[in-house]
């Protein structure tokens, strides 16, 4: 593999020092080790001695991902590796040892290292290498890597592959490309393609073109496309080029006169035109009128970005918090949590949802450092069903409590481990 040299980002090089100055740590043996029992114990003793901090529970998690990573069984590890997509860079020489190998784990190994930007991003030698190997996940990797307009020919080819892995890729690496010649053949992808994943990707990328035919071929599309689609689609017309070519006014078109998801996502794009044609101002009012009306999931996905700066967002939202179901109430109670004149009246009525058992309540109470929300998210870390405990993990460490998940970094399932380990080192150091 001809593969462009490349060191250590500092903050992995960071990392490693940290690592060599507790290397005694019976934590960071067990995780080397893979002795979850005495791993958890080690973590527990820590925790108990004050010893786990965030830096602690970083080098433990360092050393779980990279020992899943080595270690997985060749029909377990494409998909463990895909769990560490978010922290290629931390996780990069493990990646790059596994990427050595010749089998599909390898393929999974160097995919990521490509998508992260961390590496094997040769797409000459990638192609002429295995753009035609018959293993579709090292096609997959061909294609991601022809990224360049002189590999636009092969990369056009691969669009049609018939693995979706290998079209994905290629379709990814046309969002780097911006190559002209790719316009009519992502837009049959976009119309075509059986997998939505595929079109979604075909249609974004479409949007880094501005060209009036582009923009009116996807409005012929979006009148067939379903919602996922449309609001592709619409976030395909609010990027700069594409807007430039008409797709603004078809932004503005979807905000006055639709209703649900892709309305929602068109009122979301307008608040970026703060000077164009009352672009904001339109977009702000498909937002308020999202929160007051529609299905519980379309309100919430409206309050969530709606501009707390504007009165009239903050009068729908108190009106929200009063009159919606519990999903509604507490996606609008979260939001006014950072509201100066409002917070402790939505503490209040946060924890009041809390306690009829509302996730969306527990979480922003959590946000807004609660003792007992965070105390309630540590003892779901304890649920037989693994999806509850990555939940719980995942909310405490978006609020900022590394530590207070670190136990599921000697859970017994190995994708629980490798998705802590990668949400703990996907924080920013």
């Amino acid at each position: 593999m001809n593969r462009r040299s490349r060191t250590f980002p500092a903050a992995l090089a960071g990392l490693v020092l940290g690592l060599s100055a507790c290397s005694s740590s019976p934590a960071l043996r067990a995780a080397r080790s893979g002795n979850h029992q005495d791993l958890k114990a080690a973590i527990a003793r820590d925790r108990a001695e004050g010893r786990l901090d965030s830096g602690r529970v970083r080098d433990i998690a360092f050393e779980v991902g990279a020992r899943e990573i080595r270690t997985a069984a060749p029909a377990d590890a494409p998909l463990l590796i895909d769990e560490a997509r978010a922290c290629t860079r931390p996780l990069m020489g493990p990646l790059e040892e596994r990427a050595r190998a010749s089998d599909d784990a390898g393929a999974a190994a160097a995919l990521a290292l490509i998508d992260g930007h961390s590496g094997w991003d040769d797409g000459d030698a990638l192609l002429r290498r295995y753009g035609t190997s018959p293993s579709a996940p090292w096609r997959a990797v061909a294609a991601r890597g022809a990224v360049g307009k002189d590999l636009g020919p092969a990369r056009r080819k691969l669009y049609v592959d018939p693995d979706e892995r290998v079209r994905l890729a290629a379709l990814r690496a046309a969002l780097e490309a911006v190559d002209p010649a790719d316009q009519g053949p992502l837009l049959e992808e976009a119309r075509l393609d059986p997998n939505p994943v595929a079109q979604a990707i075909a249609t974004r990328a479409l949007g880094a073109f501005a060209s009036t035919e582009v923009v009116l071929r996807l409005r012929d599309l979006y009148a067939r496309a379903d919602d996922g689609l449309r609001q592709s689609i619409v976030d395909a017309w609010g990027q700069t080029p594409s807007a430039s070519a008409g797709g603004l006014g078809e932004v503005i078109r979807v905000a006055e006169n639709e209703r649900g998801a892709p309305a929602i996502e068109a009122g979301w794009v307008l608040l970026r035109f703060k000077a164009e044609r009352n672009a904001a101002a339109i977009g702000t009012r498909t937002l308020i009128r999202a929160i007051m009306e529609g299905i519980s999931r379309d309100r919430v996905l409206a309050i969530m970005d709606a501009p707390t700066d504007d009165p009239s967002v903050l009068d729908a939202l108190r009106k929200a918090a009063i009159l919606g179901d519990p999903a509604v109430k507490s996606a609008a109670l979260s939001r006014l949590v950072d509201v100066p004149g409002s917070r402790a009246q939505a503490i209040v009525d946060l924890r009041e949802l809390a306690k009829d058992g509302s996730p969306a309540a527990v979480l922003a109470l959590a946000h807004a450092d609660d003792a007992g929300a965070i105390e309630t998210l540590r003892k779901s870390l304890a649920s037989s069903d693994p999806k509850t405990r990555l939940s719980a993990m995942r909310a405490l460490v978006s609020v900022g409590k590394p530590a207070s998940a670190a136990e599921l970094l000697a859970d017994g399932d190995p994708h629980v481990r490798m998705s802590v380990s990668c949400a703990i080192l996907a924080v920013p150091n």
